[in-house]
Parts: C-alpha cells; sequence; structure tokens
C-alpha cells in the first residue's frame, strides 16, 4: 500500500497477475468494486508514491517465464510509471540494464526516482520528459559482513534525500550518506535518554470478561497538574452547512430505506420538479440558510448554462426509461452529446456549423473515399448529420473524433485527450494523447480551432497537389483566414517584410485591471502592434535594435478573436451594468489603410467627410465562453483564480449563437419579425432560445468569454446565394464502383457471404429502383459500462459503454433476388477492442484485423458512404432496434424512410419485443440460439415487415398485438414454452 494525496494505492497479485487499485477516500462508494489497472503478468513487487502531495507512482514486479507454469516468475526488466492525477494512466515503462528489487521515489525531485538491484546498483530516472532518461548510476560497495552469495533484496532514501538505507538476504542493514552527522529528515534530532525508567517495570494484569475494569492500572503522568482528554469541557465545533432542505412537493413523495437512504417515486405531480433537478438550480427555500455566510451581490449562473450529464437511461419500476433529450431542447437544431472523450469541442463544433459560409462549402464538398481519416470529410459528414437532425436527435461526433486521434498532429499540439478508459488497455497513441494534453481547458479550445483552420488549409493544398506556401484560396482561408504581416525596421532604415497567414487574433488585455478602455481601443491595439526588440539584420549583419510592427493587411470573411483572459479578474472589462452600454460591441467597423500602415477600429463608419466604402462591417454572430460550475455546484469562484489552472472538471463550455435564416428554411433578411436577430444558446445537448442581452451576461465570474466571432456583413450575403443545399457523396456509377472494390483482405480466400447490386438491372432508390432494403449492424465495446444499483433493485447507467460498427449487412428487400445480401461489410478496428460481445455480435478475435480476418474487410469511410447514398436515394430501410443503429453509425436518416419492427410490433406505452421473440411467435423460427447472424436478423426484420402489412391489411394487428402481449405476460416471455407448443 502507498498512500496518495486523496487516498491509498494498493497492489494486488493474483494468479492472473499483478495489478493496481486507486481507492479516493473522497468517493462515497468505498466499499465498491474499484476498477484495477494490470501492471504486470506476474505479480507486482513494489510501489513507491513521492509523498503526499505527488501524482506520479512507479511500481517493480514479475512477469511469467516464457517456459509457462513451469518456470515460475521472473523480476520484469522494466519500471512503471503511472499518473493518478485525475484517473490512473500510464506515462512511461523504463527498461532498465538489470532486473530492479526496488524502486523508490526521490524526496527532493518531483520526476525522478531511484532503483535497486540484487548486485548493488543504483539508479536514478527523470521521467519529467514523458519518457525515462537515466541522470546519474552508481555501484555500491560490498559490506565486509556480505557473505558469498548474499544479495541486496531493499533499498530506500530518507526524507531528507541525504541517506540511503539498504538491506541484504541475510538481515543485514547498511546506511550510507554524505557523512556521519547526515539527516534523515528536516526535523532530525537526537533521542533523548528515559530518566525514568518506571514504565518498563510495569506490571501486567491478565483480565477475562467478567474482570472489573477497576483492576485495569492506570499509569503516572509526568506531571500531575496535566489535565487528561476526558477532563475537556464542552466546545462548539464548526461541521460546516446544513443539509439542503427538499421540495414540499419532493418530501411527500419520499420513503425511506434504511437509515442512510431515501427514494423518491416519480409521479406525474413532481415529475417536473425531479427533471429541474438535473439543472442543479439552487434550491430557493433553502438559500438564505446555505448562502448566509456570502457576500450579498454574489451571482448565481442559471440553470440553462450549467453542466448536464446524460444518465443514460434506467429500469423503474420493471420498465426501462430512455433519457429524454426533448426535455432539454424545444428548438428544431440538434445539439451534440457530451458522453464521449473529448466532448468539450462541441461548441467550437456548432459555431462552425452555424458558420454560413463555411457551412455552405462543406455540405458541398465531395469526399474522397480512399482518404480514411480526411478532416475536412468527416466535418461535412457531420455538418450534413446536424443539417438533417431535429432537436430531440442529438448528434455525435465520433467520427470526427476518430479521425483526429489518428493525427499526430493533433497529438502534438495538445487538443486530445484519451479515448479510452485508464483500466483498459491503451494503445501508444492513447498513452501519448494523454501526456501531451493540453491542460488549460480555455487554450486548448482556441488551440483546437488554429489546428482544424491550419489542417484544413494544409489538407486541401495537398489534395490540389499545390505548395505549403500557395495563394490559392482554400475553404479555411476564404473564411477564417487574413494575412498578418510583420514589419521589422532597425536603426538604420533597413525594413524587411513578411506575410504570415493567421485564423485568429488575441485580445491584449491590461494586466492593470484599473485602466479603463473601450473594446474598440484594445481590438485596434491588438489587430495593430508596435514593439521593440533586438534582432539579427541581413543587411547590418549584426543584431541591431529594431522596431517590429505587425499589422492586418487583409480582413477576413469571419473574425476570430480570443478574448486572451489570464485571471477572471479582468472580466470587469467585459461586465457591464444593467443601466450601461455593454463594453463588448455586438457591430464594429474596421478599415485598412495600405498607405499609412495600420488598420481603424470604429463603432461607426468614420467620421462626416471620410470615405465610408472603405470602412467593413461586422456583426457578433457566435460567443465561446467557459462556464466555472465545478460539474454543477454553482458554487463561490475565487476572482483571482488564473484561467490556466481551470481544467475539464472545473468547467465545460457553451455558446451563443445568431442564427442565419437559411437554417430555418427561409428566405427573409437576418432580422426577425421584431427587427433583432435570433440568438441560440447551445450547452452541448441541451439549446434554448435566448437574445444578445443573454449572451452579454457574465454573472460574477462564473462565465468566462473565450472566443468571439465577427461575421462580415457582405460575406453571408454572398453565401446566401449558394444555399446550404448537400451535393450527393457519390453518383451512381460511384456507389456501384464502391461496392465492386478489393477489400482490404484482398488475395486470401474469403468467405463469400453477398452479391453486389447489378449496374444494369438494379439501382437503389424512390425512383423507380429498389425502395425497401433490410439492414442490421453489429458493434464492438471500446470500454465497458458503468452502471450504479440502488436498493430498489432499480439501476442506473452512469455511462454507456463506447460502441463503434463493426459490421453492416443490407438485403434486397424487393425483386426477384428478394431477401439476397447486397452489402456485408467488415470495419476495421483502428483502436484496441476491450470487448467482441460475442455473443451479441457472433464476431470474434481476429474478424476486424487486416491480418487475420477472413471476410470482407473494407474502412468505415467506404461503408458510411454506401449508407449515406442509400439514405439520399430514399430507401426505406427496415430492420430492428435501427434508432441505436444509425446514433452509432453516425448517420442521420429521416424518420419516414425508417421502418422499425420494434415500434410495428408495440403497443402503446408496453415494453419493447425482441427480434427473437416476434420471430418464434410470428413466423415460428428460432434464430439467435448461440449468436447473432446480422444477415439473418435483417431477412427476419423484412419477413416481420410483411406480416406486418398482412395483418394491417386484413384489419387484424390490433388483436394480434393484444394476443401476443398476453401470451407474453402469463408465460414470463419465456421461449421455451413458445418452442413446446404450450
Amino acid at each position: 500500500v502507498a498512500p496518495y494525496r486523496r487516498g491509498v494505492i494498493c497492489a494486488l497479485n493474483s494468479p492472473k497477475g499483478g495489478s493496481m487499485v486507486v481507492t479516493d477516500f473522497r468517493d462515497r462508494r468505498l466499499c465498491a468494486s474499484q476498477p484495477s489497472l494490470s501492471c504486470f503478468s506476474g505479480a507486482i513487487g513494489c510501489v513507491k508514491t513521492q509523498s503526499l502531495n505527488s501524482d506520479l507512482v512507479v511500481c517493480c514486479g514479475y512477469s511469467k517465464s516464457r517456459y509457462g507454469s513451469e518456470g515460475g516468475l521472473v523480476r520484469d526488466p522494466y519500471i512503471k510509471v503511472f499518473d493518478v492525477r485525475y484517473a490512473v494512466r500510464a506515462v512511461t515503462q523504463v527498461l532498465c540494464g538489470f532486473a530492479p528489487v526496488a524502486v523508490t521515489c526521490h524526496p527532493q525531485f518531483s520526476d525522478c526516482f531511484l532503483s535497486f538491484s540484487e548486485a548493488g546498483i543504483v539508479s536514478v530516472t527523470d521521467v519529467s520528459a514523458g519518457h525515462g532518461q537515466v541522470m546519474q548510476q552508481f555501484q555500491l560497495q560490498a559490506s565486509p559482513y556480505a557473505q558469498e552469495g548474499v544479495h541486496f533484496a531493499a533499498g530506500d532514501i530518507s526524507t531528507s534525500g541525504d541517506v540511503f538505507v539498504f538491506g541484504d538476504t541475510v538481515g543485514n542493514v547498511q546506511l550510507w550518506g554524505t557523512d556521519a552527522t547526515s539527516a534523515l529528515n528536516p526535523i532530525s534530532e537526537p533521542l533523548p535518554v528515559p530518566s525514568d525508567t518506571s514504565y518498563e517495570t510495569c506490571s501486567t494484569y491478565q483480565m477475562d470478561e467478567n474482570g472489573p475494569l477497576a483492576c485495569v492500572p492506570t499509569y503516572a503522568r509526568e506531571d500531575e497538574g496535566e489535565p487528561l482528554l476526558s477532563d475537556i469541557s464542552k466546545q462548539d465545533m464548526c461541521v460546516g452547512f446544513p443539509p439542503r432542505d427538499l421540495y414540499p412537493q419532493v418530501a411527500r413523495e419520499m420513503a425511506t430505506v434504511d437509515a442512510k437512504l431515501s427514494v423518491v417515486r416519480i409521479t406525474t405531480k413532481n415529475e417536473g420538479i425531479l427533471k429541474n433537478l438535473n439543472y442543479r438550480i439552487p434550491n430557493p427555500i433553502s438559500r438564505g440558510v446555505r448562502r448566509r455566510d456570502r457576500k450579498a451581490n454574489d451571482v448565481f449562473v442559471p440553470g440553462k448554462y450549467l453542466y448536464k450529464q446524460i444518465q443514460g437511461g434506467g429500469f423503474h419500476e420493471g420498465k426501462y426509461v430512455e433519457f429524454d433529450f426533448g426535455f432539454y431542447n424545444t428548438t428544431k437544431f440538434a445539439g451534440l452529446e457530451n458522453n464521449l472523450p473529448n466532448c468539450y469541442c462541441n461548441p467550437l463544433l456548432q459555431v462552425l456549423y452555424f458558420t454560413y459560409p463555411f457551412c455552405s462549402e462543406l455540405l458541398r464538398c465531395t469526399p474522397d473515399p480512399n482518404a480514411e481519416f480526411c478532416i475536412r470529410d468527416e466535418l461535412s459528414f457531420l455538418v450534413y448529420m446536424l443539417r438533417r437532425a431535429e432537436g430531440d436527435q442529438p448528434c455525435q461526433a465520433q467520427n470526427l473524433m476518430r479521425a483526429l486521434m489518428q493525427s499526430q498532429d493533433a497529438l502534438n499540439v495538445g487538443v486530445l485527450s484519451s479515448t479510452m478508459d485508464a483500466q483498459i488497455c491503451r494503445s501508444t497513441r492513447e498513452i501519448e494523447a494523454d501526456v501531451n494534453k493540453e491542460q488549460s481547458l480555455f487554450r486548448r479550445i482556441q488551440t483546437l480551432f488554429r489546428f482544424l483552420c491550419e489542417h484544413l488549409h494544409k489538407e486541401e493544398l495537398e489534395l490540389r497537389k499545390l505548395k505549403s506556401n500557395s495563394d490559392h484560396r482554400t475553404l479555411a482561408k476564404g473564411v477564417f483566414g487574413f494575412t498578418n504581416s510583420v514589419i521589422n525596421k532597425c536603426t538604420k532604415g533597413h525594413v524587411t517584410k513578411k506575410d504570415t497567414l493567421y485564423f485568429q487574433t488575441s485580445l491584449q488585455l491590461p494586466k492593470d485591471t484599473e485602466v479603463d478602455k473601450t473594446f474598440m481601443e484594445l481590438l485596434q491595439e491588438s489587430i495593430m502592434s508596435e514593439t521593440s526588440i533586438r534582432a539579427w539584420c541581413n543587411s547590418c549583419n549584426t543584431y541591431v535594435p529594431m522596431t517590429q510592427r505587425r499589422i492586418v493587411s487583409s480582413l477576413p470573411a469571419v473574425l476570430t478573436i480570443n478574448c486572451n483572459i489570464k485571471n477572471l479578474r479582468q472580466l470587469r472589462f467585459f461586465a457591464s451594468q444593467a443601466t450601461e452600454a455593454p463594453w463588448l460591441k455586438t457591430k464594429i467597423f474596421l478599415k485598412t489603410d495600405k498607405a499609412k500602415g495600420n488598420v481603424l477600429a470604429s463603432e461607426a463608419p468614420g467620421e462626416e467627410g471620410d470615405d465610408q466604402s472603405k470602412w467593413v462591417e461586422y456583426d457578433l454572430t457566435a460567443m465561446i465562453s467557459m462556464v466555472v460550475d465545478e460539474r454543477g455546484k454553482n458554487d463561490f469562484v475565487d476572482p483571482d483564480t488564473s484561467t490556466d489552472s481551470i481544467t475539464d472538471t472545473d468547467a465545460h463550455f457553451i455558446t451563443h449563437v445568431r442564427v442565419h435564416p437559411a437554417y430555418d428554411g427561409s428566405d427573409v433578411s437576418a432580422e426577425g419579425e421584431e427587427g433583432e436577430p435570433r440568438w441560440v444558446l447551445f450547452n452541448d445537448f441541451c439549446v434554448t432560445p435566448t437574445d444578445v442581452k443573454d449572451a452579454m451576461q457574465m454573472f460574477g465570474h462564473k462565465k468566462v468569454p473565450c472566443m468571439l466571432f465577427y461575421s462580415r456583413r457582405g460575406a453571408q450575403q454572398g453565401a446566401a446565394a449558394k444555399g446550404l443545399r448537400p451535393t450527393p457523396d457519390l453518383s451512381r456509377d460511384g456507389f456501384h464502383s464502391l461496392c465492386a472494390e478489393r477489400p482490404l483482405t484482398y488475395g486470401r480466400q474469403l468467405k463469400n457471404t453477398f452479391t453486389s447490386l447489378n449496374p444494369k438491372t438494379e439501382t437503389p432508390g424512390s425512383g423507380g429502383g429498389m425502395k425497401v432494403v433490410g439492414i442490421d449492424c453489429e458493434f464492438v465495446a471500446l470500454s465497458k459500462t458503468e452502471k450504479q444499483l440502488h436498493p430498489d433493485g432499480s439501476e442506473t447507467i452512469l455511462k454507456n459503454a463506447r460502441l463503434v460498427l463493426a459490421r453492416v449487412s443490407v438485403v434486397r428487400g424487393e425483386g426477384p433476388s428478394k431477401n439476397v445480401c447486397f452489402i456485408d461489410d467488415y470495419v476495421r478496428a483502428v483502436e484496441p477492442v476491450y470487448d467482441y460481445l460475442t455473443r451479441y455480435s457472433g464476431l470474434v478475435e481476429g474478424d476486424l484485423d487486416v491480418g487475420r480476418s477472413k471476410h470482407h474487410l473494407t474502412t468505415l469511410k467506404k461503408t458510411y458512404m454506401k449508407l449515406r447514398y442509400l439514405v439520399d436515394q430514399g430507401c426505406h430501410f427496415v430492420g430492428h432496434g435501427l434508432k441505436n443503429d444509425f446514433k452509432m453509425i453516425n448517420i442521420t436518416v429521416p424518420a419516414d424512410q425508417i421502418i422499425d419492427t420494434v415500434e410495428l410490433f408495440r403497443l402503446s406505452h408496453q415494453r419493447k419485443i425482441s427480434l427473437r421473440f416476434l420471430a418464434a411467435y410470428l413466423l415460428k423460427k428460432d434464430i439467435q440460439g448461440v449468436t447473432h447472424d446480422s444477415i439473418e436478423d435483417a431477412n427476419i426484420a423484412l419477413e416481420l415487415y410483411d406480416v406486418y402489412c398482412e395483418l394491417k391489411e386484413a384489419g387484424t394487428l390490433k388483436q394480434k398485438l393484444q394476443e401476443l402481449y398476453r401470451w407474453g405476460r402469463e408465460n414470463k416471455w419465456d421461449l421455451e414454452k413458445l418452442s413446446t407448443g404450450s
């Protein structure tokens, strides 16, 4: 056991190997099973931490011998290093030149540890750079008392760092230090010799259960006047705030389970109140009691700004209750789910979608099926999905995050965190993402925007086979890019100029918060800065003082401004009283003066007599803000807090967006019915109508502006002519060509499970071709499901397993070749698979591996484009549970194109019936006996749809459903009774 700041780290050894468990004493569920992280295949020999304030853990141990069970265990030459700051994650593993018997952290250097060998070798290793680097190594001298064959078995260092201690296998202990006066710790003093020896001669008293306690002797005190602990008088003690008061409606419905737990039954009366509790709004009844020690001018953030968590659903009163997304979104615009890794980017993705010229160009991009991890294509897929989704159907950015994780540039700039759980196997790329991650949440989203723009610009130039310094207008450059000229002038008048492409500018706020400057003054100083530096002059051939000027020589279509707030006290610049004009302006005018080489910023298009045509008008169209709420606690925030110290667990992002009329499907101007533009607040999947006044509210120090987006008035109108009409990803010939492509496993004998469509006689789509198709998908899990069980037997899913598409089968639903499969794609896995879910998917290890698979293996992008083509052609998909399948695939299908047998054979407000039960009851077929097969399931769904059409035409559908439910309730949905005919 090794202690750390929040609990203890335990090493567990079992026949399966050595694993490490981190127990957090702050967690109330201490008795619950803690996740373990496998460290060694044999056993852990030693685990150490530096101090209670350290997050670095090192351990050494044993691995299983290569000779199997008869070989036993051997010392592992690797030392494993972990970080337990937020969750247990591997930092690195260090290969020693020997098999270490013990390790320990250096008490004076936080990133260094020492390892000891049996032969007496001591090695000092530094892991500050993310990998182990041996700083020093030395050999201990043999003790004169050492015997032949005796080895060192243990080693440690004192807290002062001046004394080493070593133990050998026969019990000798050696102390090594700089001199005889070396201190063991900072408060080392000689031990005093006790003068009173009466304690050593105290007699013992044997006492049984019936013996009187008065017979037990009391030990004498050195000072008779010293009080005992029991003599201390009663004192008042501060124990914190009183418990939170409950709403009367909730208290009346509360039932006590035991002394520590009470449960509330959800009824129609209190359902609205319980849902509001998800917003974590402070209780108005107890607010005065809980906040009486706060200042009167404290401001609390409304519930629509606070972090919302997807509970994942659960079983309540025997029924499965799904999470109600429609409660959090009453608009027609789709939100983004936040239960995936790296979901901090959701507000930025919404801003990119609602940036009209950017979205319009993305929808017309033609993706390349051979570029598997193209960021531009994945962004176009996401924009298309947001365009077609409804408000109560949030989307996921899972495929985009998957492509970003495969980009080495994204890992280098630190905009991603690991997508795998720390206690599950992780690849080198996952570990690298956590090591390089930008810890400051405030800086990370700004870095992500810059990376996306630079990567899109570079990616498009590479596709067009142009040089990186080309003047070609790319998508990112045409919307967000502007030229920043750096002019250096030395004391002798030599001038050098260099033009650089930028996609954002930073607002330079004064360090002195008492300085009064307008937003336009600071913006102009930030765009056009002048500093004095000392640099190399090629003309003078020496280092000379220079004057460096930075100016914007061209203005972008969308001006992106980083607010660059260093600490929360600088929010006073953005805050304004209700009676005052907002400091942050919603409309600005910019003008570039090439003759004078400067940029002017103003609230109005210049004075009288000035050329009005040179001024460019910009409107505020989006603002990304960081809400500091510590995951919904809504507590007091220290104004001296640095923004760089705010992490993922302390805050989250929201965005205010000014919606262009084209997103509503109208052709009117940007002004609404009352002359005001339409604003919408996006808080992940929670979408709320709002206004510009709400966007300007800072709520004390809890809402921190992060990024501002100003759109040029002419750019929005210029893109309006093109509209938001998407371009088809594939043509008819392109679809048939993609279906006929060779798989990744070409050259190997494969199982022939499908027959491709005939381009001459078979055409999918509603325009005279094959309109109905059957579909079924199989998935594998990249992480496990986290559940919480309640004393009443109900359970809540805290975090769903992260599933990815592994196989999709599409069969013909019409024509002479009905029920014949024409797409059966296995999707190559690019991330470690946690569970193949063989019982439900029919997949086993190796099916998704290019080197071992015997199936038609392809990439996720090609499979996605095939399905996208079928959706665009108006095909109707018949399947079972398609809502979840399409959600996992990250594709949006209109409701009128989905024929789900789950909903066809279901009575209102009744349970959903499995495909296997429907097949057994209605078709008299036994399926899914051992494993699932997607082709079989798709064909069964088509047959059930035919039965549905027959029953509906005969008018006996409702009667058949009532009979089906009645039999199921009487026989407890037991398929064995159904197969025996009972």
